[in-house]
């Protein structure tokens, strides 16, 4: 753990200068502030950073022991500790760095089964003597939002004649929606829960279920059910073909999953030679991850940054503007993924976490839509967020006159974000920008597997940086539970210990009452 409160001198130093006046004057402290990987560039040179700062920042990185927690997640010893498992997620993409050969082989094995499955799922007599057209993924979280954004994102390489549709939602509009006509016959249903007992999940599966039973009866339905789990026994006995449930580990954590058999949807409706380059993508980011020096390693680089602008200079948000429609998914993905493993308030050990400690609060949305929203209040409101503009090199290099304007679209933001503007007139102060706010560009060289696996890659292990740094655990999720728990007992008829309010609530809902 790392003593923060060395971030405080530069903060104050900093924020007493202007932005722009860091930009464009050393050489060096912009060159650091570049950083390319796995087909990756990072800018930061627009953050309110000089040498001394990021120089502090990487020495935190090092006292608090980075390098050493980086290397016993790679290679799959506990750092989970309050679960007291791994976190395998890069082991999915490289099952070579983990010193348990036993479990590199599950691992592999797992992997040749949802690719095998995928494969047999290209038959035009796979189901019954008949194709697969409809592909429904039942799952919430992490079982949902990583297979959804990529299955949006990398739309260009579905498979032909294959439509992949997601159930999160008990509202029953969704599973409608994601039934919306299709052929029951030609409909295959992948469960993904990883422990299988999930509210939302079961649910929706059950209805799912009832309706395919209706148009082919019990044993149609059952054979176009897909299961990917860690609790195969339970997936069992909610009636999937033993032949049909893919599992994945424990240590495998839920917004983490894409990567396991919780992408057999992806699998399927991409194929398994797109997954392959997805996890491509993510393993080429591992490397850098395992193999670079600190001060140019860019999940390092990225988690100093946003720690930086949370605990150094107290900003509790960031905004994600990506200028591509295709990640127009990505901020609600990135959501899940810091705030599930970041909003934490104790220490690995219990202790209270130090006052603006942790994760921020990550929203935002597509550019250039999101310049007529709330990019008003990015610029001229009392507060200030960061933004992280994600930038596309095959959006820049197209002729397409509506492509250059989007990608000069990104930049004009960023640099107005910078200097702001000032102005004479009687509409001076309503026109006023102060500008002095930061932001990063992430640029990509197009939407496609391997880039966005190495994006998501470099997010995973930027939160894991920051958890470091901040000495908690990233990879349970107690906050997530309580919620849950108090729902089943209102379904149950069990409203004993609610307050007063609550009971007046169910009652004018008519979900429960005394």
């Amino acid at each position: 753990m790392s003593d923060l409160s060395a971030l405080k001198p530069h903060a104050e130093r900093l924020l007493a200068r202007e932005l722009a006046s860091l930009v464009g004057v050393d050489a060096a402290r912009d060159a650091a502030l570049v950083i390319e990987a796995a087909g990756l560039t990072l800018d930061a040179r627009h953050q309110r950073l000089d040498a001394a700062a990021w120089e502090t920042l990487t020495g935190l990185a090092r006292s608090a022991g980075v390098e050493a927690r980086r290397d016993a997640l790679l290679g799959g010893d506990v750092v989970n500790e309050t679960e007291n498992r791994p976190a395998l997620h890069p082991a999915l993409r490289n099952p070579d760095r983990l010193r348990d050969a036993a479990l590199a082989e599950r691992l592999r094995t797992a992997r040749a089964a949802t690719r095998r499955i995928a494969e047999a799922a290209a038959a035009p007599d796979f189901l019954d003597g008949r194709p697969v057209r409809r592909v429904i993924n039942i799952g919430i979280g992490g079982s949902d939002l990583g297979p959804r954004f990529l299955y949006d994102a990398l739309k260009a390489y579905r498979r032909d004649g294959v439509e992949v549709r997601f159930v999160s939602n008990l509202d029953p509009a969704d599973l409608d929606d994601a039934m919306e006509g299709a052929d029951p016959a030609t409909t295959l249903v992948c469960v993904t829960s990883k422990s299988f007992t999930t509210q939302e999940t079961l649910m929706n599966a059950r209805a799912a279920r009832a309706r395919l039973a209706e148009a082919l009866g019990e044993e149609g339905a059952r054979k176009r059910f897909l299961a990917a789990t860690a609790a195969p026994d339970k997936a069992a006995a909610f009636g999937v073909a033993e032949d049909r449930i893919f599992p994945f580990e424990d240590g495998v954590g839920g917004r983490y999953s894409v990567w396991s058999a919780a992408g057999l949807c992806l699998e399927i409706g991409l194929g398994p030679d797109v997954f392959d380059r997805l996890l491509a993508g993510a393993r080429a980011m591992d490397d850098h991850f395992a193999d670079a020096p600190l001060a140019r390693n860019m999940p390092v680089a990225k988690g100093l940054i946003d720690v930086w602008t949370r605990a150094g200079l107290g900003r509790l948000t960031r905004c994600v503007a990506a200028y591509a429609s295709r990640l127009e998914k990505l901020p609600a993905y990135l959501q899940q993924l810091e705030m599930e493993s970041l909003g934490k308030r104790v220490t690995r050990a219990g202790a209270p976490l130090a006052e603006g400690h942790g994760g921020q609060l990550v929203w935002g949305g597509r550019g250039s839509d999101v310049q007529h929203s709330f990019f008003q209040w990015l610029h001229q409101a009392l507060s200030d967020a960061p933004v992280d503009f994600i930038a596309l090199e095959s959006m820049a290099a197209s002729s397409d006159e509506r492509a250059q304007a989007l990608t000069a679209n990104l930049v004009a933001q960023g640099a107005a974000l910078l200097t702001g503007r000032v102005e004479d007139g009687d509409l001076a102060a309503h026109r006023f920008m102060p500008g002095g706010r930061s932001s990063s560009v992430l640029i990509l060289p197009d939407v496609d597997p391997a880039s966005l696996g190495a994006l998501i890659a470099l997010h995973e292990h930027k939160v894991f940086v920051e958890s470091v740094l901040y000495d908690l655990n990233p990879f349970d999720q107690w906050g997530v539970e309580l919620g849950k728990q108090l729902a089943r007992s209102i379904l149950s008829g069990d409203v004993s210990g609610f307050d007063s309010a609550t009971l007046d609530l169910l009652r004018r809902l008519g979900v429960a009452g005394p």
